[in-house]
């Protein structure tokens, strides 16, 4: 339909429906007729083989293209009001309509500065039906009646399939990627990533954990901004922020109770409000090891079971105690056997015997208490206790428990993936 644009802007538009594979009807305004006559010669645009001009469409041939068209698009508010009147698929470019209200038949391009965005907005609007002269198709006006009542013999019948609630009505919304600012707080360094709705880390940031709370905080302030600006260009739409952190944590208030001693200044410390104050979105924080339960729920061996238990094997605090008290007794061990083994083998076979064991207990008490019907090991040290443990499962545990399957998780970044997970399985988050 009508373009209300330069000539400049009217020619450009000629060169991209001449590549488009459907019959294409352009319409120009009378201003522009004489000047767009003129250069369309002298730029041999009618000797192109696909092109046919037609000096006048009368109005009643008019009408019939706007109800049989398979989509029209352009910025006339024809487009975004007669057309409803037919169940017209519009693609509306520009800026021109702003304001105006619209039914759910138009699809705004509001910044239609490329190509494959407007085939892409072509793709999802040709061919497609909407109800004909329905409240939630457009906004009933006098003129509309005007044409029913004069034109309703050129109305067609159809025989409408179910048409799903659009996400968004705006090609912008549909082609962003919604994604989440994710933030993982470990000891030695801070991460932040964009994390899609598919659980890709899209782009991460690393640096070294600073000591003191006022240098972490203005470094997490700096990424997340950092991340926020490239989210632009990357075409992800940040619906919230997720945060992983060591220690208790008060999830509903966010506040981290006690941090670990691996990180400093880190005790009842507010993490919500800064965020959101100086990012303004919604802001989630929990500690590791329930955000990467939370990784495996959304995106690992957990999703779809109902009940499962992830374990986090690694530096962490408890971890690091068991860790201490092994190395003492091997390096006792080792000294009044070192003639006989290298003290970094003694090391290994006591570490990985007596860890693997206490472990495998340990998972065996939780099983007779929470009765799960998973094991998930997570962590550096996953792969090398799956099978002791899986093997002091079957020995020692009650017979009920005793078949319960023990995996390794596959998620490289299960931090970093829990705490996105906060974002995108919110219910009631913000789409648009």
């Amino acid at each position: 339909f009508p373009m209300y644009v330069s000539v400049k802007v009217e020619l450009e538009s000629f060169e991209l429906y001449q590549e488009y594979s459907n019959a294409v009807l352009r319409l120009v305004e009378e201003i522009n007729v004489s000047e767009m006559v003129r250069v369309m010669r002298k730029k041999g645009i009618e000797q192109h083989p696909n092109f046919r001009a037609v000096k006048h469409i009368p109005f009643e041939q008019f009408i019939q293209l706007v109800c049989h068209a398979g989509c029209m698009i352009g910025n006339s508010s024809c487009g975004v009001r007669e057309a409803g009147a037919f169940g017209t698929p519009v693609i509306n470019l520009g800026t021109r309509q702003t304001g105006r209200e619209t039914g759910e038949n138009v699809l705004h391009v509001r910044d239609a500065d490329t190509q494959n965005k407007i085939y892409h907005a072509l793709e999802l609007q040709f061919g497609k039906r909407y109800p004909w002269y329905d409240e939630l198709t457009f906004c009933v006006s006098h003129r509309v009646f005007v044409f029913l009542f004069f034109f309703f013999n050129f109305l067609k019948t159809f025989c409408f399939p179910p048409v799903k609630d659009p996400i968004s009505q705006d090609i912008d919304h549909i082609l962003e990627t919604q994604s989440a600012l994710a933030i993982d707080l470990g000891g030695t360094n801070l991460r932040v990533a964009i994390v899609c709705m598919r659980g890709k880390v899209v782009k991460k940031y690393t640096q070294p954990n600073p000591k003191t709370f006022e240098a972490r905080m203005h470094l997490i302030l700096k990424m997340c901004t950092d991340a926020m600006r490239d989210a632009v260009c990357l075409n992800c739409r940040i619906l919230g922020v997720g945060v992983s952190t060591g220690g208790r944590v008060n999830p509903q208030e966010g506040v981290v109770l006690h941090s670990t001693k691996l990180i400093q200044e880190w005790s009842s410390v507010d993490l919500r409000t800064p965020i959101s104050d100086a990012l303004h979105l919604p802001v989630w924080v929990d500690n590791d090891g329930n955000c990467a339960a939370l990784a495996e729920r959304k995106f690992g061996h957990g999703k779809g079971v109902e009940n499962f238990v992830t374990v986090i094997t690694g530096t962490g605090e408890r971890a690091g105690l068991q860790e201490i008290y092994f190395l003492t007794l091997c390096l006792h061990y080792a000294r009044k056997k070192s003639g006989i083994l290298q003290v970094s083998e003694i090391l290994c076979v006591f570490f990985s015997v007596a860890a693997s064991t206490a472990l495998g207990v340990g998972i065996i008490n939780i099983l007779h208490i929470v009765n799960p019907s998973l094991v998930i090991l997570s962590g550096v040290l996953a792969s090398y206790y799956q099978a002791p443990v899986q093997r002091i499962i079957s020995e020692r545990a009650l017979l009920s428990a005793q078949s319960i399957k023990v995996v390794t998780s596959d998620l490289e970044e299960p931090a970093l993936l829990g705490a996105a997970s906060m974002v995108l399985d919110y219910a009631t988050r913000r789409i648009y």
